[in-house]
């Protein structure tokens, strides 16, 4: 099968009620050896640190996957050297947010959530800790892929709450891992066949905590990505965007 082509757009913004963007988002596109990555991290810590840390995880994922390509037969990863990969990727970068704590008193208690998606071979290859996540609009189906690291989730899975009570739970954004803090990491490593027309969508929960599936699955199938995010973002903030408000969209053309 030929491989599919793809595109990348996205936006990142500090939001209404927030003294700065402690997100930090990225994309790297090989056409030559046909493989993309793209990452969101949601920061968070005192001081500069949530910035710190999002930038740290953005920055060294995306070059440890570009090493993992850039090697000298030039032959694609196996389902298991990719997995295996990815789950020590999430492990370095952890360990190098931890090390900038130890050396930077003043930013103890950094950490960041992550979602990135890896795509070659017409695979994708999806990695998730925190509650940013990872969408996939395929034909009309919109469907979240990645399991939201939080309390209430956990609360949902084991039935302890329902699904209607979640916007009210104060515990809603609390996380049960994230990179940089003490747990210990159960990164989620999905990987998919990909399929004619999809379209990822990655975000930060400063989207997803804005508005519903359904509005953000319209918006993606009315419209070109580069209009898609840029509707999404204006929508979040007439919303009032307490959060900053990240997005994503890899879209195959």
């Amino acid at each position: 099968m030929k491989p599919f082509t793809w595109k990348v757009t996205g936006v990142s913004d500090q939001g209404k009620k927030r003294p700065k963007n402690e997100d930090a988002i990225g994309w790297h596109i090989d056409a030559e050896r046909g493989w993309l990555c793209a990452v969101i991290a949601d920061g968070m810590g005192g001081h500069a640190a949530g910035e710190v840390a999002s930038n740290l995880a953005r920055t060294q994922f995306l070059d440890l996957v570009e090493n993992l390509f850039t090697h000298p037969n030039d032959s694609a990863p196996g389902e298991h050297t990719m997995r295996r990969a990815l789950s020590d990727y999430v492990v370095r970068v952890d360990q190098q947010i931890k090390a900038h704590a130890r050396e930077h008193p003043e930013d103890e208690g950094l950490g960041t959530t992550m979602v990135a998606v890896i795509i070659y071979d017409n695979q994708c290859w999806i990695v998730n800790i925190g509650d940013s996540r990872c969408y996939r609009l395929r034909e009309q189906e919109f469907k979240q892929l990645t399991r939201d690291d939080t309390l209430v989730q956990s609360w949902l899975d084991n039935g302890q709450i329902t699904y209607d009570k979640v916007e009210q739970s104060p515990y809603k954004n609390v996380l049960t891992q994230a990179l940089g803090s003490k747990e210990t990491l159960n990164p989620q490593i999905l990987a998919i066949e990909v399929s004619e027309g999809d379209k990822f969508l990655l975000c930060s929960d400063g989207l997803s905590n804005c508005m519903s599936d359904a509005f953000i699955s319209d918006t993606l199938q009315q419209n070109k990505i580069e209009e898609s995010t840029r509707q999404l973002l204006d929508e979040a903030l007439t919303a009032g965007a307490p959060d900053n408000v990240s997005i994503i969209v890899v879209a195959e053309h």
